[in-house]
């Protein structure tokens, strides 16, 4: 038992380990290796729970820290209490790993290789189902992420999204976890190893080929945008004496892009810390700059009900040709900071921010259409994937996130956030422009590459060229089917029986 929970826990370190700051993405390739060895010598289906949960919640521990910074130190919450809810988490996420476990148990892979198969798809269901659980789902750091800096391998996510891809990426694990566990002998070994070895080899050739062919030049002429980051606080930006400074700063950023060509500028999400459409001088200002400069600008700030000013909405407005086109409302808030489940019960969380508790949830997932068909994402929801394509099925061919990371600076949150963006762009053959208030901000191609950016805590704007496109991925054509089917089917699996593991492949 010791030995098996040392492995699982081995495992968790490893899956922490390939996800920034460390970010060695290969990792993932044996990240869970260990904890399919333990699962496989488990001895009865709470020992497999435990094993994987344990796995899970260190992993958890390792590459969310960051939560206590924005619970104590922005969040207004005593140190213990922002580490207890930190750790509370860390359980909780846990509980996925346990559940993977469970089914593990249930599958009873043991020398049947095919069975084997189904624990990576049990894997991939279980992200799944975390992608829409309890609180709106949590779909951060998906395993396929880890291969987002491996241009060839991470194409293969415009077909069938990530958790098809997580299921390719698990296959070496499972394969020597099966060598180790079955100890084939003979033609049976030969055969399984050799055919994985020619599916990633395809997987990766195909890969190399696709990210060649998809940046083709489309016959759509270059565009050009402007990504500001300012570089402000959340300090500043809750300081109301810095209003004007904060304001003047962004128009003349604005202007400065729009007269060096800029058609589009991009600020980030809220970083004046006025209404919009409620402060006519702040609206007169950005129409009137969009008329003269013939620019279009996309920028963050809240959308409030006239019947009711108290109902807010994290919102990305558009103005083109002069005049505010429309806005978009942020439809995946972040629990605990935009608005707080369980508020009854939860009552001391109301002061993690200011106003928070009050934002609505969008219901409009149009995208906005000013000189280009904008498909927004607002800051934490770029990290589910069905939000950027449904935006492109109804029409966008280019993808902005605006995103105030400030509340993470100097933790790993940001390059997190970051890669998970870069997902977004390959799954929806997509530009991906993305303003940050402190960064990162980032001009990323449809594979997924980072063309430019501008690091955390620097100042600037990127002037970002892009093309409009108007494909459309497998993926976004036919959505996460495959997550649907993984997860029907490891269910309908795990019901059956428990049987002995017979002498087959």
């Amino acid at each position: 038992m010791i030995l098996r929970f040392l492995l699982a826990l081995a495992s968790g370190v490893l899956f922490a380990l390939s996800f920034p700051n460390v970010a060695l993405g290969w990792l993932m390739f044996v990240a869970l290796l260990p904890l399919f060895i333990a699962l496989a010598g488990a001895e009865g289906p709470w020992e497999s729970f435990f094993l994987a949960w344990s796995s899970h919640m260190v992993a958890w521990l390792l590459m969310v820290p960051w939560v206590i910074r924005v619970m104590s130190h922005y969040g207004g919450l005593p140190l213990p209490v922002g580490i207890a809810i930190f750790v509370a988490m860390a359980i909780y996420l846990g509980l996925y790993g346990g559940i993977f476990g469970f089914l593990f148990w249930r599958l009873n892979p043991g020398i049947l290789f095919r069975r084997w198969l189904l624990v990576a798809v049990a894997w991939v269901a279980v992200e799944f189902f975390r992608s829409f659980a309890l609180m709106g789902g949590f779909p951060w750091n998906l395993i396929a992420t880890a291969l987002i800096d491996y241009t060839p391998l991470v194409q293969f996510d415009r077909v069938a999204g990530p958790y098809a891809l997580g299921v390719l990426l698990l296959l070496p694990s499972i394969t020597v976890a099966w060598l180790i566990v079955a100890r084939p002998r003979g033609i049976e070994r030969i055969i399984v190893s050799a055919l994985v070895v020619i599916v990633v080899v395809v997987w990766w050739a195909t890969g190399l080929v696709a990210a060649k062919l998809v940046m083709r030049p489309n016959g759509m002429p270059m565009a050009h945008a402007a990504l500001l980051q300012p570089n402000i606080s959340q300090e500043m930006r809750w300081d109301q004496s810095n209003l004007g400074v904060l304001f003047q700063k962004m128009m003349l950023m604005t202007d400065a892009a729009a007269s060096r060509g800029a058609e589009v500028v991009i600020w980030p999400e809220s970083t004046v810390p006025l209404s919009y459409a409620k402060t006519d001088f702040f609206k007169d200002a950005i129409e009137s700059l969009s008329r003269t400069r013939g620019v279009d600008i996309i920028l963050g700030s809240i959308a409030q009900d006239g019947q009711s000013p108290r109902k807010l909405w994290n919102a990305a407005f558009l103005v083109s040709g002069g005049k505010t086109i429309g806005h978009y409302d942020k439809i995946r808030l972040v629990p605990f900071g935009e608005y707080v489940p369980f508020r009854k019960m939860l009552f001391f969380a109301g002061k993690l921010v200011h106003d928070v508790g009050d934002f609505q949830f969008g219901t409009n997932d149009s995208p906005l259409a000013g000189r280009f068909v904008y498909g927004p994402a607002i800051c934490y929801e770029v990290v589910f994937p069905e939000i950027p394509r449904t935006q492109v099925v109804h029409g966008a061919n280019v993808l902005v996130t605006i995103t105030n990371d400030a509340w993470y600076d100097g933790t790993s949150a940001p390059r997190q956030h970051l890669n998970m963006a870069r997902m977004r762009a390959v799954e929806t053959d997509r530009y991906l422009l993305r303003a940050g208030t402190t960064g990162i901000s980032a001009l990323v191609d449809p594979t997924g590459r980072i063309l430019k950016k501008l690091p955390m805590g620097a100042e600037g704007t990127i002037d970002a060229p892009f093309q409009t496109r108007t494909t459309r991925t497998p993926y976004v054509r036919y959505g996460d089917w495959f997550g649907w089917l993984a997860m029907g089917g490891v269910v309908v699996a795990a019901l059956r029986r428990r049987r002995p593991a017979q002498n087959a492949a």
